[in-house]
């Protein structure tokens, strides 16, 4: 049973995704018969009302927030809010895993639709949310992390290619752009112009969940017309050259919130050639940003009438709309438009230091509704890019690559037990070096990156479920505040481990974080990595700077000795910085 749902400021139902177990619940709550139907948003909402009505006014008036809820029957619900929309997960998943698909959606939401989540009223906002829901967990990849391809002639001839198709890609008046290769749910290479903002790594992740959704898309296209190819059929979500405006990370928060636009071309069955331009608005798009959040803790403030706090956050909410004005100005945007930022921000600070006719909560209102203008000036129109003849040469220039990657995606995304691929069994180089290894995870979470070994070879005892859900078991371990773990699951054995590291040494930290206050950070690996970042502020106060939180989950067969299980992971830690790129041709025999 699970239900994503997404209730408005006045509680009705936003956005909805649920399965028929959800309704059927939800039918036995209501009293009524199997064959009534009560699947429409209307009475779904009047259902939930009294537990989203509480959960707001515990938040707003009492500043008493709580983030889940558990049941008797094993039902979790689990509850965040963003700009006065709740957000809601129903599910008898464990509460982590619940909590971060949450995490997952408010960002999902925030990539596709921006600061204006009511774009979420249309249909085709809906469905793209929907598809990206479920492209979320179709991946390699584990949660938190994209994967990491590590052939390096595939990879060099792909950047040749891509350095290559620049030249024809035209897309002025916007001069900074990006171009990638993605195999399966990993990018292959990137090339980009001269003087563009790096790509954060929750951006790649986001990037590789669009390029899932996709190729499902053409991959259920192909099989409903009997395996023709249908050349970069039309993607229902996208426009009809297949692009999008999309939301990427920026600002110290690193929230969605710098406009780019998205184009994607399928190469062959897997391998998607994506384009993404600047459209120049990072600037506004994070002042924006910064200035929404704090109105809508402003006017949770004014409902709990705390007047102490209220100067401060009128100060920090004046200097974000400084930063929006200028940022409009610099952009030559309507200069009509900063007048009335500007004078909307007047009128709020005067009702709440002063006494006028308007109270303090209709200008702020005002100043809500005046910031809904400036978000609009970040839903720029789509250029219009002719990628035919640029996506004809990279694919001349990768045929010699072209069988090698497809095989490579296939054996990521569909391989079962006792079916074989072209280019048969590999053997790897740990399997020789730590005999009784199964398969192994190296995270790099800083950089949201995991390599793993193709699973071709042990895919009679492993699948992609038993190895997500051992990395989740493993998660959850190391949350509780230990650097290690070691368990049995069946007839393996599982041996996780983390460490800090900073400019390839170990890192001990002063302290050791205190296990209550590592329970009390955000689930991790979710897409933005939050838990991660916090927890190596806990771990070295004001001295973060370039720290990162490795991670190394090993799975042995469960007649190998405990002790030996945990030296090879041992070893494997010790050899894991020439796993991470810097021998390559070690990597490749990994991978």
């Amino acid at each position: 049973m699970k239900a994503v749902l997404i209730f408005d400021t006045v509680n009705d139902l936003l956005f909805s995704k649920w399965d028929d177990d959800f309704i059927l619940r939800m039918k036995s709550f209501n009293g009524q018969e199997k064959d009534v139907n009560i699947s429409d948003s209307h009475h779904v909402s009047q259902l939930l009302s009294p537990i989203i009505t509480s959960q707001r006014v515990m938040a707003a008036q009492f500043s008493n927030t709580y983030t889940s809820m558990q049941c008797k029957d094993n039902t979790t619900i689990v509850f965040d809010e963003w700009l006065d929309h709740v957000f809601m997960i129903i599910s008898e998943d464990d509460l982590d895993d619940s909590h971060q698909e949450l995490l997952d959606c408010k960002t999902l939401v925030q990539h596709i639709c921006g600061q204006n989540i009511n774009l979420l009223h249309s249909s085709i906002y809906q469905d793209w949310l929907s598809v990206l829901l479920e492209s979320r967990g179709k991946g390699d990849s584990i949660p938190g992390a994209s994967g990491v391809i590590g052939e390096s002639g595939a990879t060099g001839a792909a950047l040749n290619a891509l350095k290559s198709v620049s030249k024809d890609i035209k897309c002025s008046p916007n001069q900074h752009y990006h171009l990638m290769l993605f195999v399966g749910d990993k990018m292959l290479s990137l090339y980009s112009s001269r003087g563009c903002e790096d790509l954060m790594p929750p951006d790649v992740i986001l990037l590789s969940i669009q390029c899932i959704a996709a190729q499902e898309y053409w991959l259920e296209l192909r099989d409903i017309n009997d395996g023709d190819h249908c050349e970069n059929a039309h993607i229902p979500w996208l426009s009809e050259e297949n692009s999008a405006i999309v939301n990427l990370c920026a600002g110290s928060t690193g929230s969605p919130c710098a406009p780019h636009s998205l184009h994607l071309a399928e190469i062959a069955p897997r391998i998607i050639f994506a384009v993404l331009i600047d459209m120049e608005l990072r600037d506004i798009g994070i002042s924006v940003h910064l200035s929404c959040h704090i109105l809508s803790n402003l006017r949770r403030l004014l409902l709990q009438r705390n007047l102490e706090v209220l100067p401060s956050t009128l100060d920090s909410l004046e200097v974000a709309l400084k930063k929006t004005t200028d940022a409009l100005r610099k952009n030559k945007a309507n200069a009509t438009l900063c007048a009335r930022v500007t004078s909307r921000m007047l009128e709020l600070r005067k009702s709440c230091t002063t006494t006028t006719p308007l109270t303090p909560e209709t200008t702020a209102i005002a100043m809500h509704t005046a910031l809904e203008a400036v978000v609009e000036q970040l839903k720029p129109d789509i250029p219009s890019l002719k990628l035919e003849p640029s996506l004809k040469e990279l694919k001349n220039l990768l045929s010699p690559y072209i069988e090698f990657l497809g095989a490579k995606a296939l054996r990521y995304f569909s391989l079962v037990s006792g079916e074989t691929v072209p280019g048969g069994s590999l053997t790897h180089k740990y399997v020789e070096e730590f005999p009784g290894l199964v398969h192994f995870v190296y995270v790099d979470r800083l950089a949201a990156r995991c390599l793993a070994p193709d699973m071709a070879d042990c895919v009679d005892m492993l699948t992609p479920h038993t190895v997500r859900a051992t990395v989740s078991h493993a998660t959850r371990a190391l949350r509780e505040g230990y650097g290690a773990a070691v368990w049995r699951c069946g007839a393996l054995h599982v041996c996780a481990v983390r460490w800090f590291e900073r400019r390839g040494a170990a890192l001990r930290p002063p302290a050791p974080p205190h296990p209550a206050a590592v329970r009390a950070l955000p689930p991790p690996a979710d897409i933005r990595g939050v838990f991660y970042r916090q927890l190596t502020e806990l771990a070295f106060p004001n001295d973060s700077q370039g720290v990162s939180v490795k991670e190394l989950i090993c799975i042995h067969l469960g007649l190998l000795p405990a002790s030996t299980a945990v030296q090879q992971a041992r070893r494997l830690a010790h050899s894991v910085y020439e796993m991470t790129g810097e021998n390559m041709t070690f990597a490749s025999d990994l991978l």
